[in-house]
């Protein structure tokens, strides 16, 4: 008996489908999101005639890490085995390479990854703050000297800054997020040296900041500031655990912790890369 469920790979105009599956599920994505991460890396998916039933996406950095993100099965199909049929699929992807996988995980994932061999690692501390216009008009005008626009010019070196942080070159997430920014800024240090970066991009009424690089908590801080300069409204930023005490200054600018998720591990015992000069997560999907 023929398949039912055809396993296949989205493509660049599957966008509108991604979205109703994230829809389906109660996902507050925009309507560009899904484009973020169709443009980085491959997203994998069962087929119910014309109809996308689910997907995931795998973003594979080298041959050392790879990310498994947004893994989505519509509640009509779900009790079919589809998500974990997914997720072998993508981990068989990784094996070709040898490499690690890690993912954030929603709660009702966490079973099926612990299920498979993934272990807690790490936490993602979701931070969310409402800006009023008057505080960001104001800190407009508060940008140092030494904090230039991360444009086309310096992103080569963000590049470099982010590979130390994260330990793998991620060079395809970064472009696609550059290519979907708001703002992005960057600080050299006095002999000119990128020692800190970050993006915002525009979810709706949704300001996300990341990934945010940096070489301590004040100058996260200052690039945090000239990301969200100018907006009015909500901003949100995935915060690593081991910034604990980044976590506590967010606080006392009235960000308010609204969730904390699993970051898991299959194949190592730790993440790599310098991770305490990562501030905040490029996208829970990019790890």
């Amino acid at each position: 008996m023929k398949e039912p469920y055809a396993l296949e790979s989205m493509n660049a105009g599957d966008g509108a489908h991604l979205l109703a599956l994230t829809r389906s599920v109660g996902w507050n994505f925009s309507a560009k999101q899904p484009n973020l991460y169709l443009r980085t890396g491959p997203v994998y998916g069962h087929r119910y005639g014309e109809k996308w039933v689910s997907c995931a996406g795998f973003y594979a950095y080298g041959q050392e890490l790879a990310s498994i993100g947004h893994l989505i099965v519509d509640p009509a199909y779900q009790g079919k085995g589809l998500g974990k049929r997914l997720m072998l699929h993508c981990l068989s992807e990784a094996e070709k390479t040898g490499s690690a996988v890690t993912l954030v995980s929603t709660k009702s994932g966490f079973p099926l990854y612990t299920s498979l061999g993934f272990q807690t690692v790490e936490y993602a501390h979701r931070f969310q703050c409402d800006v009023p216009s008057e505080s960001a008009q104001q800190e407009r005008t508060s940008v140092d000297g030494d904090l230039v626009p991360l444009n086309e010019a310096v992103l080569p070196e963000a590049i470099e800054l982010d590979r130390e942080a994260a330990g793998v070159r991620r060079e395809r997430v970064l472009r696609s997020i550059d290519h979907h920014k708001l703002s992005g800024w960057a600080v050299r240090d006095s002999s000119g040296a990128i020692q800190g970066y970050g993006f915002s991009r525009a979810k709706d009424d949704i300001l996300v900041v990341g990934p945010l690089v940096s070489a301590d908590a004040d100058m996260a801080l200052r690039l945090l500031k000239a990301l969200i300069a100018g907006w009015r409204g909500r901003v949100q930023l995935d915060v690593p655990g081991v910034q604990a005490s980044f976590r506590e200054r967010l606080r006392e600018l009235d960000f308010r912790e609204v969730s904390v998720s699993p970051q898991m591990l299959l194949g190592a015992s730790s993440l790599p890369g310098r991770r305490e000069l990562l501030f905040a997560l490029a996208d829970p999907a990019f790890g």
